[in-house]
């Protein structure tokens, strides 16, 4: 009987045990059911389109048309299998995701009882951007989800809640009963710098609703509460200058010179974000500055320091490119800046050429035809007037003392030779020896010496000009002329080399297939200095760079300083862009904070400032670049200028004794071996050989 009465109270409380058990997993799926019905409520309130991601487990845990508000939102769902793959993910899958990115879904409801499967979803679709990492997430609690690797998603994804379940346990006569709790935990941001991630409480499930009820999605970066954030920076002009580094440590020196303008930004921006920026340099950032990709494949410079989210801004005068892209966050472009070459400017040696400077080659050519037709206008004249007018006279019987009064003067002008010559000299102003007698050579001669004035005038004002200007400088100003010169081109950025070769325009095509990669910003100054090579930069930087290599040529002419830096050539801005370059700020890879900075920049540059700061940095190269025009060498009259008037003398001097040589040998070798040359009848001799004589 007492057997019996056990067996019976085992098999009641066995029964018991079970029914509590089955009525316990029914109640926990009914509470974790209501409490995200009530977020998804809450998520609708904010969002118009929201993407549901489940698993076998809890695929029918929600059923999305009972909820409030439902029928207005857009809804993708997708069912992940138990072995789902996300290297190589099914087609449906980037489909689905893809469609949402599209129609800009920000909301997203992750119900995944596998925390590594989780893990890897999330991964994967924030590695390939398929998700917006600035949306709504709710997510059930799990370990997995924050370990050390995934440290970098709690940065990113920072507007999310976590359905945390767990037991506590009450002790009731002996009996141990549990009691289902359910609590809403959300990530800090930043990240505090602890090996694990510590959650932060905002709600329980209590009785059927919410304890709090309030909004559990709440705003992070309006006010991050004087938190670090680590600010990577490459001293670049005009981003950041070397003035800024007083700042680093929190040591300002008052200095009023221009700290660049992405400094000046990050000072803005972190006040009004209300945090405090760590500024750091990386390694050897001079040398890699943007980023190199090595042989290994591995990236240095500042992309380096992104891929391995070091810091939550990057500072370096950052190109909105597509490459950027893949490996920042940049934020609306505050600026564009002129990419362009320095090249080498090279001095005019022609003072040689001083007789025919003053005009062109063209007007050279108008005024030889001009002389020719004057001289043989002149010749022509001369001789139809002895011919015809003279002769004509001469049968009206006229007086001999007439006739020769009517010839005078004619016989400068009936020779071709010396018509040539006499109208080549009143060219150069100088009188004739008789003026002709003749009204129509006379009316001529005058009008030709108005013409002689004009030109004589125009030539002398312009070799004064010539000789009163500095000398002129040949200088390289367009693709074309740059692709055409022999001179090397190149610059740091494997990127530049590619943009070139890539154009289709064929000048910078063939700057593409001659542009060199070099890493030191000092050699290729010097090399553009020697007249070999031209520099890839923005105009701002390459303005400062040349001041400062005129200002260190002034001081080693003085002997103030030791350095070597003897050049050949000066420096000279291309003036024609290549390119007109947006540029950014750069974040971290999906950075949440990336909205907002937006704001305040197109804020910052609405009201000027950029403007502003620009010109502070730019403010010393303008300063330094008058003084070295003030105390530039004046344009004087030197030897070297008169190197062509010695060279028409010079000229002259060779011509006279060649045509004496001439002669000379002329009068041996012809003359003198003349059967009919009689030395004591020269008179005879001429007089045969010339009979005008």
């Amino acid at each position: 009987m007492i057997l019996v009465t056990l067996f019976l109270q085992i098999i009641l409380v066995s029964g018991k045990s079970v029914f509590y058990k089955e009525h316990q997993c029914v109640n926990s799926g009914n509470n974790l059911k209501s409490v995200v019905e009530e977020i998804v409520e809450e998520i609708i309130d904010q969002r118009n389109c929201i993407v549901f991601v489940s698993d076998s487990v809890y695929r029918n845990l929600v059923d999305v048309k009972n909820i409030k508000g439902s029928s207005t939102v857009l809804k993708y769902e997708i069912a992940l299998r138990d072995n789902e793959q996300f290297l190589q993910p099914r087609r449906q899958v980037q489909r689905i995701l893809i469609d949402g990115k599209a129609v800009n879904c920000s909301a997203y409801i992750i119900l995944i009882a596998n925390g590594f499967m989780a893990a890897e979803f999330l991964q994967y679709t924030e590695r390939e951007r398929l998700i917006n990492t600035r949306g709504l997430f709710l997510l059930l609690y799990d370990s997995r989800l924050f370990r050390s690797h995934l440290h970098y998603l709690w940065n990113r994804i920072i507007n999310v809640v976590f359905i945390r379940q767990y037991n506590a346990y009450k002790y009731r006569s002996g009996e141990k009963a549990s009691k289902e709790r359910i609590d809403l935990d959300t990530v800090y941001f930043p990240l505090r710098k602890r090996k694990s991630i510590v959650t932060k409480y905002i709600d329980t499930w209590y009785k059927g609703k919410l304890l709090y009820g309030t909004n559990h999605f709440t705003e992070k970066i309006t006010n991050l509460q004087e938190k670090h954030l680590q600010i990577a920076v490459f001293e670049h002009i005009p981003a950041v200058t070397t003035k800024s580094r007083a700042y680093y440590n929190k040591q300002p020196n008052n200095n009023t010179e221009g700290l660049g303008i992405e400094f000046e930004l990050m000072q803005i921006i972190s006040k009004a974000m209300n945090f405090k920026p760590k500024y750091y340099m990386p390694d050897n950032i001079t040398l890699e500055k943007w980023g190199i990709n090595e042989d290994n494949q591995t990236h240095v410079g500042l992309v380096g320091e992104a891929i391995q989210g070091k810091a939550a801004f990057y500072l370096g005068d950052l190109h909105y490119t597509l490459h950027h892209l893949n490996y920042f966050d940049l934020t609306t472009p505050y600026n564009t800046e002129c990419l362009t070459f320095l090249t080498p400017e090279s001095l005019t040696k022609n003072s040689w050429k001083l007789l025919i400077l003053p005009f062109k080659f063209y007007t050279w050519i108008a005024l030889v035809l001009t002389l020719i037709l004057g001289g043989v206008v002149f010749y022509f004249l001369s001789i139809s007037y002895k011919k015809h007018i003279s002769l004509y006279k001469n049968q009206m019987h006229f007086q001999n003392t007439s006739m020769k009064k009517e010839i005078k003067g004619l016989y400068l002008f009936t020779e071709i030779g010396n018509s040539i010559l006499y109208t080549y000299g009143m060219l150069f102003q100088i009188s004739l020896p008789s003026l002709p007698s003749s009204w129509a050579v006379r009316v001529l001669i005058g009008w030709w010496w108005i013409y002689s004035i004009l030109v004589a005038v125009a030539y002398r004002a312009s070799m004064t000009a010539t000789l009163a200007n500095p000398v002129a400088r040949v200088t390289i100003d367009t693709l074309g002329q740059l692709a055409k010169s022999s001179i090397e081109v190149g610059g740091w950025n494997k990127e530049n080399k590619n943009f070139f070769s890539m154009s289709s325009d064929l000048s910078s095509q063939e700057i593409g297939n001659k542009f060199k990669l070099i890493q030191e910003e000092d050699k290729a100054i010097e090399k553009v200095a020697n007249g070999s090579f031209a520099y890839y930069e923005n105009s701002y930087l390459l303005r400062h760079v040349r001041v400062k290599r005129q200002i260190l040529e002034k001081e080693q002419k003085e002997n103030i300083t030791t350095v070597d830096i003897s050049s050949k050539h000066n420096l000279h801005i291309m003036e024609e862009c290549v390119i007109n370059m947006p540029i950014a700020l750069g974040l971290e890879k999906n950075s949440p904070l990336k909205p907002r900075v937006d704001t305040l920049i197109r804020r910052i540059i609405e009201i000027g400032l950029v403007e502003k700061w620009l010109s502070d940095v730019m403010e010393w190269s303008k300063i330094m670049e008058i003084r070295q025009e003030t105390e530039s060498e004046k344009a004087l009259v030197d030897l070297h200028k008169l190197q062509g008037a010695f060279i028409a003398i010079i000229v002259g001097y060779v011509l006279a004794f060649m045509v004496l040589i001439g002669e000379i040998l002329y009068w041996k070798h012809i003359v003198l071996k003349d059967p009919k040359f009689d030395k004591y009848h020269l008179d005879i001799f001429y007089s045969i050989n010339n009979p005008k004589i």
